[in-house]
């Protein structure tokens, strides 16, 4: 007996390491899958010995944070228990086909180890292409809504998941030792796939509630984009509507120097008043104009829509961008979403300083797209990993959440180079997206 549940083990040890192979490939690099192993095959027999199946949450639960932690996707918690699932209806499955072909019941399959091990490969073998198409499908309609789900309903799904695994387990080793009927054995493969079939209709329903959740919160960005882009432009044209009657009267002023030759006064009056006037507009209108090489809506509008606003509260604006901008690895509403926040905190910090600057430099290094962002600002004591704290400000109540939602965005990414610098007395984010 201990032959076969040490068998038993090594063969569901080594189905779920397939699984995991499958399902993260090629993300999980080749060092790890032995400590999943010795977990599974440890953990399964004193399962399977001990007869405790109320353990196999454990074992579903430990694992699947294990592998979360070393593919650094916290999504990843879900493929230990799909593919235990999926394992499970495969060798019920497989095992009711041995029943109406063979005549064999589930006891006389679980006696014989030579039978285990045919099942379990059996198992293997079927569920090898079913996990690689659950991959692709997951690849191409889930893996946008995994990226960004709170870690709550995260949790959610996941005990879900652990649940339907342990019910299965129980449901199907209550007949191990019992003789039953073909007509029993059909009803008791029958309920674990409609058991697994209604969990996973039921989690797919969410993800697609949450998914329609995630397209209208897009939308409402794109109308409060959309408004304070609005709002910009009104600003500009009040300022044009101000330049014209400053214009009328500047052009007054120089025809009353004129009329009256009074040229040398005219002279200091042009340099003094006319010429930085004209100065301060040639470089707001230059410095804007290099948003031009950006060939991104989304990320050309929210950068024009704040570094305009900057502008027009008498902010020095530098841009720098050197190369044209084409494309960004990073979803739009993410990218718009953080560099709102970057610019509306930097636009906020250096209006407190006597000089406000704001510096924006975005370009190429090699196949990496660069952002940096700095700007004056009053050094009031918190450090740099207390500011991206949740609730942790010195703007009063009400604050304090920006930078943390820019560090749970970042943390979906693992394409995504972050660093805050403090330097020369600028305020320096730096983004590096390959």
């Amino acid at each position: 007996m201990i032959t076969l549940y040490l068998t038993a083990s090594i063969l569901i040890a080594l189905m779920l390491v397939c699984d995991i192979f499958i399902l993260t490939y090629p993300r999980l690099s080749v060092n790890k899958y032995p400590i999943f192993f010795l977990s599974f095959f440890t953990l399964f027999y004193i399962l399977i010995y001990f007869n405790f199946n109320a353990m196999l949450f454990v074992i579903l639960g430990v694992n699947s944070i294990l592998l979360a932690s070393f593919t650094k996707k916290l999504y990843s918690v879900f493929f230990i228990p799909i593919g235990y699932v999926i394992n499970c209806v495969l060798d019920n499955l497989i095992g009711l086909a041995a029943n109406m072909l063979w005549g064999l019941s589930v006891k006389e399959l679980n006696a014989n180890i030579y039978r285990v091990i045919l099942v379990l490969l059996c198992t293997i073998a079927a569920s090898c292409p079913v996990l690689y198409l659950v991959r692709l499908l997951f690849q191409r309609y889930l893996s946008s809504i995994f990226e960004k789900m709170n870690k709550k309903l995260t949790a959610l799904i996941a005990i879900t998941l652990f649940l339907c695994a342990t019910m299965i387990l129980t449901l199907a080793s209550f007949f191990d030792t019992l003789e039953i009927t073909r007509r029993e054995f059909f009803l008791m493969v029958s309920s674990v796939v409609l058991y697994s079939v209604f969990t996973i209709s039921m989690i797919l329903f969410v993800l697609y509630t949450a998914k329609k959740s995630y397209e209208a919160q897009k939308k409402v960005e794109y109308l409060e984009n959309l408004n304070e882009y609005t709002q910009n432009l009104e600003m500009v044209y009040n300022n044009l509507r101000s330049f014209r009657h400053d214009y009328i009267n500047i052009m007054a002023s120089l025809s009353a120097y004129i009329d009256e030759k009074k040229y040398d006064e005219l002279e200091t009056f042009f340099y003094e008043h006319i010429f930085p006037m004209q100065k301060n507009l040639t470089q707001k209108n230059s410095e804007l104009n290099n948003l031009l090489h950006i060939h991104i809506l989304e990320l050309k509008s929210i950068l024009y829509t704040k570094l305009l606003l900057a502008v027009n509260q008498d902010i020095e604006v530098n841009i720098d961008i050197p190369d044209e901008i084409d494309s960004v690895h990073m979803d739009p509403v993410d990218m718009t979403r953080m560099f709102g926040i970057y610019l509306d905190n930097a636009i906020e910090a250096c209006l407190e300083t006597n000089h406000p600057v704001v510096n924006l430099h975005l370009g190429k290094m090699n196949q990496d797209i660069v952002f940096i962002i700095s700007n004056t600002f009053i050094d009031k004591g918190l450090s740099v990993a207390q500011m991206h704290k949740k609730g942790v400000t010195t703007k009063g109540d009400g604050h304090g959440v920006g930078l943390c939602n820019v560090s749970e965005i970042l943390n979906r990414y693992d394409n995504i180079y972050h660093e805050t610098l403090i330097k020369d007395g600028l305020f320096i984010q730096q983004i590096q997206i390959s």
